[in-house]
């Protein structure tokens, strides 16, 4: 029986520009818009140079992104048709060689404008363009001032790629997320005047929770593929308060969920592994981490290492609470594929590092919590 798509219900906050505000958790509520961009390194074939940049803002009091107070003004507001907020732009750059981090986080007011799904996230400081606007068509993300110059245009990638994906999920009648995600566009923009390519990432998100610790990890392959994981989990890490990479703490995880997906763009198919089977393990050697990520069911089995080259990492810190620190960090690392093999079991497809291309990757490491 065909789905009926006039019985669908869409909510406002579905749209990438609408964020949703009807049942704010003080201390909790976080919303933030989020790229990250794989930019080619003819310097260095098997990495990518990257740039992330985030937009924010949280329903607290006062927070410490880094050794930066930030006091909230005004939560996000519906002024005649105009959505308003204040908040932080928040952006690191590793140039292939050295990264800057964090290379802009400043706190400035917010205007969210749209027309169906065209629109514009313009953040209001005099002298600088740290703007996001455009539609599935192109997107483009500036950030200019007296010491940055960057532009990027995003557009059509692959069919699978380039769909906005919206999910959301209701823990309990009081604690939710919701989600919405861009796989992967093409990009194509200058720095400093100088011509980039590459591919980049997207994601909207809220969060009416308190902020878990996860691993997650991410790759753009030349030939349109693409691999995910993600590992929200509770454990000893949620008491960790240092940036340092190693710790007593880091054992005993208890996992919330575990998800993954490969899409091989060749043969146009998701392979989706069930939860049970995946695995995520991690090292660190010379204070960056190697990742080791696997799943196998009956139709099929995908091994990965990733091997971290750089690190950027956000602290974040709320007044203490119930007598406990809420402090959180935030670690992003620029990594390689370093091995890669998929395989069905019937022997129909197998899929080695070789045959992806040129691949961007970024993988995630948090620990601490904000409560």
């Amino acid at each position: 029986m065909e789905k009926d798509e006039s019985a669908i219900v869409h909510k406002p906050y579905e749209n990438i520009w609408v964020l949703k505000t009807d049942d704010m958790i003080e201390n909790l509520t976080w919303w933030w818009w989020w790229w990250i961009f794989f930019i080619k390194d003819p310097a260095n074939p098997g990495r990518t140079k990257q740039f992330m940049i985030l937009w924010s803002t949280k329903y607290t009091k006062d927070i410490k992104v880094m050794d930066m107070k930030w006091s909230l003004k005004q939560l996000p507001t519906l002024d005649d048709g105009v959505m308003k907020f204040n908040g932080m732009t928040a952006a690191w750059w590793y140039d292939g060689k050295k990264m800057y981090d964090p290379l802009l986080l400043r706190q400035m007011d917010f205007e969210v404008r749209h027309d169906g799904d065209t629109g514009e996230l313009k953040p209001l400081l005099e002298g600088t363009d740290y703007r996001f606007f455009g539609g599935p068509d192109k997107y483009t993300v500036n950030i200019k001032d007296d010491k940055n110059d960057f532009h990027f245009e995003m557009t059509p990638w692959n069919e699978y790629m380039q769909e906005h994906r919206f999910n959301e999920r209701q823990y309990t009648k009081k604690f939710s997320y919701n989600i919405l995600k861009i796989y992967g566009m093409k990009m194509k923009g200058t720095i400093d005047g100088q011509p980039v390519e590459g591919t980049a990432y997207e994601q909207r998100v809220t969060v009416n929770a308190p902020a878990p610790t996860w691993y997650w990890g991410i790759a753009h392959a030349e030939d349109g593929s693409y691999f995910e994981y993600f590992n929200p989990f509770f454990g000893p890490q949620i008491f960790r308060t240092t940036a340092k990479p190693t710790s007593a703490l880091d054992w005993g995880d208890i996992r919330l969920s575990r998800n993954m997906r490969f899409y091989h763009h060749p043969t146009k198919t998701l392979f989706l592994f069930e939860k049970k089977s995946i695995k995520i393990k991690h090292r660190i050697e010379n204070g960056l981490p190697i990742f080791f990520v696997s799943a196998r069911d009956k139709e099929k089995e995908i091994k990965i290492k990733i091997k971290a080259y750089t690190r950027a990492y956000w602290r974040f810190q709320q007044p203490r609470r119930y007598g406990m620190k809420s402090i959180l960090y935030y670690n992003e690392y620029p990594s390689e594929v370093v091995e890669f093999e998929f395989r069905k079991m019937d022997g129909s497809l197998t899929v080695q590092r070789k045959d992806l291309g040129h691949v961007g990757c970024n993988i995630e490491h948090s620990w601490g919590k904000l409560i």
